[in-house]
Order: structure tokens, then C-alpha cells, then sequence
């Protein structure tokens, strides 16, 4: 009975500690109401640790001629992230039109892109950690296959 006992608590300690990982970079969230003509609304939330993971186990062969004029931003990229990173919560972009508004904004440690119009709303919002980690791996795959 005890050893049962000490393989749940080892099961559920392996557990959380995936689940700790797999939540590191923060969740993505997108929400989108669709107004007219049926209304839609869907809900998605992911681990955001996906996006670096995806484009890690993407062949070297298919990012091609896409990612090779990456290299030369990545210092001003880089440089842009981290002054988002410890800049206070701030709006990016804001445009609003005749029934349509759009507003791209740092909060927190995440981008979050809110678009409205007369039609749906579309609600994202993506850790700033993430949008890092996930660049770096389009640079290293970039670089791998200039090498």
C-alpha cells in the first residue's frame, strides 16, 4: 500500500512538473465572436512553448530563401524585443475607422492585438517570452541553412 501510495505522489510530482514546463512561456490566447450571420465564438488557449518547439522540428531545407533575410534584422529585432520587454504596458498601434478598430498594445508581459468590426471581434494575446524564444529558433534554423 505504501508503495502505491509513493508511485502517485512520484506520478503526480512528474506531472506537474511537465505541466510547469509545458506552461513556462505563457499561454496563447485567441478569441474570436463572430456577430452576423450565425454567431461563432471560439475559444483557444495553447501553451505558447508550442511555437519554439514547431519551428524546431521543422526541416532545416523547407525555411529556404523565406527566413534568409533574417539574419540581418536580428540585432535590431533583439534590441526591439528588449526594450518591449522592460518597457511599462503601452500601445503599440491603434486605428480606428468607420466600424472597424484595431489596437496592437504591450500588456503585461504579452502583444496583445484586439480587432473589432461590425462583423466579429478577434482577441489575441501571445507572451512576449515566447515571441523570443520562437524568433531565436527562425534564426538558428535560418543560420543552419546558410551553413
Amino acid at each position: 500500500m505504501i508503495f502505491l501510495g509513493k508511485m502517485a505522489l512520484g506520478f503526480a510530482a512528474v506531472t506537474a512538473a511537465a505541466v510547469g514546463l509545458i506552461c513556462s512561456e505563457g499561454m496563447v490566447e485567441v478569441k474570436v465572436s463572430q456577430k452576423r450571420p450565425e454567431a461563432h465564438n471560439v475559444y483557444v488557449i495553447a501553451p505558447a512553448l508550442l511555437a519554439p518547439m514547431a519551428v524546431h522540428f521543422i526541416p532545416s531545407r523547407n525555411f529556404g530563401q523565406a527566413f534568409a533575410g533574417l539574419r540581418p534584422w536580428m540585432p535590431a529585432i533583439r534590441a526591439a524585443l528588449d526594450q518591449l520587454r522592460q518597457t511599462d504596458d503601452v500601445t503599440l498601434v491603434e486605428v480606428t475607422e468607420s466600424g472597424q478598430h484595431v489596437k496592437v498594445a504591450k500588456r503585461g508581459g504579452s502583444v496583445v492585438a484586439d480587432i473589432a468590426d461590425n462583423d466579429e471581434t478577434v482577441h489575441v494575446s501571445t507572451p512576449l517570452r515566447a515571441i523570443c524564444s520562437t524568433i531565436e529558433q527562425i534564426a538558428a534554423a535560418s543560420a543552419d541553412t546558410t551553413n
